[in-house]
């Protein structure tokens, strides 16, 4: 009897050890760029709209979105957005974008979609900064 019981505190006390040790995996696994700041790109009529989804606690730097054609960048005008801005360590004031993000740009003289491609950077509240991101605009 004794030693069933000890058996069965002795098994407790392993599950317990391993689903905090999960736990504790989880919770420092950093999420990719592409989990953050989610793109959803809709090409209607030689215009794109971009529209990200960034999760909270994370935010984008509005100076680093660009819209490249092979080396050309093109303007963009912002549909919505939840601009703030940020004293930065490293690029001093500027304005980031927390939640969700809109831009159209017009792709009326680019022959290859294929050759587009969305430069973006951002951040966790906590600290951590992504690289920049480079992603196909199609």
């Amino acid at each position: 009897m004794i030693i069933s019981l000890i058996i069965i505190l002795l098994s407790n006390l392993i599950a317990v050890e391993l689903s905090s040790a999960n736990l504790f995996e989880n919770s420092n696994k950093v999420p990719t760029a592409k989990e953050v700041f989610s793109i959803k790109t809709d090409i209607k009529e030689e215009k794109a709209t971009i529209t990200w989804e960034i999760t909270d606690g994370y935010y984008m730097y509005f100076d680093s979105i660009e819209l490249k054609y092979k080396d050309e960048e093109f303007l963009f005008n912002v549909l919505e957005s939840k601009k703030e801005f940020y004293k930065d360590e490293f690029f001093g004031e500027t304005q980031i974008l927390k939640k969700k993000f809109n831009i159209k740009a017009d792709l009326n003289y680019i022959l290859n979609l294929s050759d587009v491609f969305i430069y973006y950077q951002g951040c966790s509240e906590s600290g951590f900064c992504y690289p920049l991101q480079k992603n196909k605009l199609f």
